[in-house]
């Protein structure tokens, strides 16, 4: 990464693909941000984000589905139904459209939170929040931020409200096909997080875990779920659900094993 940002720095040309580093360094910012070090800790970045974030989630989706026959049916019979012929690349905007490919996806992204750390916002304006009614049948007290107060909380705090995600520790992709209350399940998903602050990658993430579940998952089974046309089966090797069982943050979720999730293909 320390050579490509060098030779970008370098090449004087106009870049026929231009990167996000052309556009730091032709950005109206102080020059300490486009020195090579600066530029190379943001390539460290750029990469462990893209990486250890989406490879988390599906290794999540994974475990759930070998250990969850019944979410693995629903799973395959909708991508055979959508996916006729297993060799043909479906469209991401089509696997989109699928509902509970999309519930997988989504539940995937609940249970594995994405970020754990409490991301730190100062907000400008003072935030106003309506006090907790569902207790209390009197009129509820509000409650006021004042402007230039840090304000932090943990993605997992609104993930597993039990208010919000009925049994939320629970694997249940079927949650998120009623399409009149998807819009204020999703509104509480905060895995990329919201607002201006919002993930830059969050469209390339969805986009791979689309493409990534859908083919996986059209040609390969478990041991309890195989479809006469799959090409074979995933087999969770010494661990289960209790490996991705999160126990620490350190900026990403630490569980309490060591070995992590292993899997292997059988024919």
């Amino acid at each position: 990464m320390r050579r490509q940002i060098i030779s970008i720095k370098e090449d004087t040309k106009a870049p026929e693909n231009p990167t996000l580093f052309h556009h730091l360094l032709s950005a109206d910012i102080p020059e300490s941000e486009k020195s090579v070090e600066r530029l190379t800790d943001e390539a460290n970045t750029v990469i462990g984000a893209g990486q250890e974030t989406v490879a988390w989630i599906l290794t999540v989706i994974v475990t759930h589905l070998l250990t969850n026959a019944s979410a693995l049916r629903k799973l395959k019979e909708e991508l055979k139904e959508a996916i006729p012929d297993p060799n043909v690349i479906v469209p991401e905007a089509k696997l989109a459209a699928l509902p509970y490919l999309t519930g997988v996806i989504k539940e995937g992204l609940r249970l594995g939170h994405g970020v754990t750390s409490r991301l730190a916002r100062v907000p400008h304006e003072p935030l106003i929040f309506p006090g907790d009614d569902r207790k209390s049948k009197g009129p509820s007290k509000q409650w006021v931020i004042p402007p230039w107060t840090p304000v932090s909380m943990t993605s997992m705090f609104m993930h597993l409200d039990p208010v919000t995600f009925p049994s939320p520790h629970e694997f249940k992709p079927e949650r998120w096909s009623d399409p009149s209350t998807f819009p204020t399940l999703d509104k509480n998903i905060v895995a990329f997080t919201k607002g201006s602050r919002q993930c830059l990658g969050m469209n390339l993430a969805y986009v791979e875990m689309y493409l990534w579940l859908a083919k996986t998952f059209r040609r390969y089974g478990s041991r309890d779920v195989r479809f006469e046309s799959d090409e074979g089966i995933l087999e969770l090797v010494d661990c289960g659900l209790e490996d991705i069982e999160i126990v620490g943050d350190r900026f990403v979720p630490i569980t309490k094993t060591k070995n992590g999730v292993r899997f292997r293909v059988l024919p």
